[in-house]
């Protein structure tokens, strides 16, 4: 199969890698039907992930199909359509059990899918604790829709979840997630969210996408 790979520091390569397989009872292989660049991506590419290993296949957004479960999978079944976890996690030690689950103490507890073992810009992907790192996506949901599930749309989830912020607060938002954080704020009752836009490509998306309320537009910076 082809999968996109970290050779070294500046350089990602087009392999060819065989299939992957089993290697536990909690195993699963999914067929990669949809896979997105993050910019902890690029974050390997430049050197700046220490724990990053050289030959891994990246990529840790995913969507596809379950194609063979471990024995010991209950939660889904071949052919059954997918989101895949940013986070690897057993679902039993104490971060897990606390919802910390990029604190799990498993030796590929945390990022581990695209970083330390090898992740989804490939046709197929081992996923550990497959009972906890996928979730069924509804007929009614395409995979472009499901995509962002298993980490930015997550993330900016979690980030509107935790932040304490009240209805009468004013966000300011700035980071390449902020167009989830800001729906994801919308679905927790925010009323204000301001948007600072420091390129023209972000600017024109968040117009279009409706993410933007309030623009804010630093003098002077022109960049995409």
């Amino acid at each position: 199969m082809l999968a996109y790979t970290y050779v070294e520091k500046g350089k990602f390569k087009l392999l060819d890698k065989p299939v992957p397989k089993l290697s536990d009872a909690r195993d699963a292989i999914v067929r990669v039907t949809m896979s997105s660049i993050c910019s902890s991506d690029l974050h390997i590419k430049h050197g700046s992930v220490p724990r990053a290993v050289p030959g891994i296949t990246v990529g840790h957004e995913m969507v596809g199909i379950v194609e063979e479960t471990g024995k010991d999978v209950t939660k889904v079944k071949p052919g059954d359509r997918v989101t895949v976890n940013v986070e690897t996690f057993c679902g039993t030690c104490f971060f897990c059990q606390n919802g910390y689950v990029n604190n799990c103490t498993d030796p590929n507890g945390g990022w581990a899918l695209g970083c330390r073992i090898d992740g989804g810009q490939a046709e197929y992907v081992c996923v550990p604790y497959a009972d906890q790192g996928l979730n069924k996506i509804p007929d009614e949901v395409s995979d472009e829709q499901a995509l962002f599930v298993g980490d930015v749309l997550a993330t900016g989830f979690w980030a509107a979840r935790i932040s304490e912020i009240t209805e009468e607060d004013t966000v300011l938002q700035s980071s390449q997630h902020g167009g989830l954080y800001r729906t994801s704020g919308t679905m927790e009752g925010w009323r204000e969210i301001a948007e600072l836009c420091v390129g023209n490509s972000r600017l024109s998306f968040a117009l279009c996408a409706a993410f933007a309320g309030p623009l804010l537009r630093p003098a002077g910076l022109e960049g995409g």
